[in-house]
């Protein structure tokens, strides 16, 4: 490639600072040239660490030729204003999960950057190119587990009180995560977002109904810390969930605690199980490198962490280049923000949704 997408990025906080910089200095298509935080100290901290000129203005990263590109790592009910600011300038725009806290948002966004003939994807979707994802999807194609019956998503973790205003590093002291206006709700669309792309996609299926229960346990905030539900995907079959950050006993340092949360995914004539870095894996059938009627454990060097942001970057930046979409439209966040909220609707109100009657400005 004759040379990089060249990103600024607008929000340096937690993610910015302790995931996407290191993701940039490993990146072969893609490159941060410039940041912005309206934190001075954020700001100066950034750039001392990572060598790019940062600033409190975003008219210094909007306003920048060299700038092709932006990633904003805001809080969530920034993401769209910003976006579509981003998109008028003529910025490609990625958004950290999730891309919007409502679907008039979402929709909003889309639009802005196809009016602005810009490309736009959500992060979330950085989880297809992880190693077991890639290849579950590639033995479900096989015909490992025949027909999808179920899928299950199980975790558990216990968030400090420090998280709520800090996050896990403590650098930007701040109230969003608490509140469901800017946050969007609680453990499910702030770590289980992953999980309900990653099953999407292994799958092909979609969910066209949610019911859900959750509530505010342990911590003094507007959003859940735990919640269950179940669903039912397009083919008929059905899904459940339990996700908790408030956990006795549970890990406080990583968001699911202290393994990655369980997805588990039954077929007619099989199963997959995500293990920590491993795949396990039982067949009914004829499959290469499986022997029916055994478990299967498959292993790779990294399951979860930077390689598969680093491949999302330099995949969206082929895309630019290429003048085609990306792996991962922001169309693609919207379908998934659409099961969250529906979820959420759902523990609101009691009652079964049925996606497509979820409220845009939900």
């Amino acid at each position: 490639m004759s040379r990089k997408l060249r990103f600024g990025l607008i929000g340096l906080g937690e993610i910015a600072y302790s995931s996407t910089g290191h993701v940039f200095r490993q990146t072969a298509n893609a490159e941060m040239i410039v940041g912005m935080d309206p934190l001075p100290d954020i700001a100066a901290s950034y750039e001392a660490a990572f060598g790019i000129p940062c600033s409190t203005n975003i008219e210094d990263v909007l306003n920048n030729p060299d700038v092709d590109a932006v990633v904003i790592s805001t809080p969530h009910n920034l993401h769209v204003p910003l976006g579509i600011q981003a998109a008028r300038a003529g910025k490609h725009v990625i958004v950290e999960k999730p891309m919007a806290t409502t679907l008039d948002d979402a929709d909003a966004l889309i639009a802005a950057c196809k009016n602005a003939g810009v490309l736009c994807s959500s992060k979330e979707g950085s989880v297809r190119y992880q190693p077991a994802t890639a290849k579950a999807k590639a033995l479900i194609a096989q015909g490992a587990i025949g027909e999808l019956m179920a899928t299950e998503v199980t975790g558990a973790s216990n968030k400090p009180p420090s998280y709520w205003t800090g996050g896990y590093t403590g650098r930007v002291q701040t109230s969003w995560r608490k509140s469901k206006s800017e946050s969007g709700g609680g453990v499910l669309i702030m770590n289980y977002i992953y999980d309900f792309y990653r099953l999407r996609y292994i799958t092909g299926q979609e969910i066209e109904r949610v019911f859900a229960e959750f509530g505010t346990y342990r911590t003094p905030v507007e959003v859940e810390d735990f919640i269950t539900l179940t669903m039912r995907y397009t083919n008929g079959a059905i899904g459940t969930w339990m996700a908790s950050s408030c956990a006795p006993g549970a890990s406080k340092a990583g968001a699911r605690g202290t393994k990655a949360s369980d997805n588990r995914i039954f077929g007619t004539a099989g199963q997959i199980v995500f293990d920590n870095n491993d795949l396990l894996v039982y067949t009914d059938n004829e499959v290469e490198g499986l022997t029916p009627g055994e478990w299967a454990q498959i292993s790779f060097p990294q399951q979860w962490g930077d390689q598969a942001y680093v491949v999302y970057f330099d995949k969206f930046a082929e895309a630019v280049f290429a003048g085609r979409e990306p792996d991962i439209p922001c169309e693609e966040g919207r379908k998934t923000l659409e099961v969250l909220l529906a979820a959420y609707k759902s523990g609101e109100t009691h009652q079964p949704v049925t996606l497509g009657e979820v409220d845009g400005k939900q």
